[in-house]
């Protein structure tokens, strides 16, 4: 019966695959996936414009299929109004309280509160409050986290505030255009 039931969904699984590689920028490899453990050590926390992030699975580590970043955005950060046109995006908020705008709704999430945002969703999220919020959040596909590399870059020669900062930040913007768009 099982061999039946993998011979029946094989190809519809390989289909999706095809499609689901096709919007990527770049494709998840159809070799089977490890399994996948990190250890607190093995992912160093890095300063960023917004706060501290740990790269915890980057998409090497996973074909591409997706990646996972820990976020400990700063009191007082907010993302402007976005739209990831080849990538969903995941949130669950370890600690603090993050406010998501998304489908014109506000929604105020505690810490064990979980969120998908799909490909192409507008949105906008940070602290909902004056104190951090930590976050586990998961890119499908992965290769985003490269955005947030060129930010732990630009936060080593420039600071939020600062006049160069905005013109600095746009140009990262504008090298994961792929990834990232400002919401219509």
């Amino acid at each position: 019966a099982w061999a039946r039931f993998a011979a029946v969904r094989t190809p519809v699984i390989a289909a999706v695959s095809v499609v689901a590689g096709a919007a990527a920028a770049d494709a998840p490899s159809d070799a089977r996936p490890a399994p996948v453990v990190v250890a607190t050590a093995d992912a160093a926390e890095q300063a960023y414009d917004a706060g501290v992030l740990r790269i915890l699975v980057p998409a090497a580590a996973t074909g591409g299929r997706y990646a996972v970043l820990e976020l400990n955005e700063a009191p007082g950060y907010r993302t402007p109004p976005h739209v990831h046109p080849g990538m969903d995006e995941s949130f669950y908020a370890l600690e603090g309280t993050l406010e998501l705008e998304v489908g014109g709704t506000t929604h105020t999430l505690a810490a064990g509160s979980y969120v998908h945002i799909p490909r192409g969703t507008p949105h906008a999220q940070g602290s909902a409050d004056d104190l951090p919020v930590k976050l586990l959040t998961t890119f499908t596909p992965g290769g985003f986290e490269a955005f947030f590399l060129d930010r732990v870059e630009l936060a080593r020669t420039v600071r939020r505030g600062d006049e160069e900062f905005l013109p600095r930040m746009m140009d990262v913007v504008h090298r994961h255009g792929a990834w990232l768009q400002p919401a219509q």
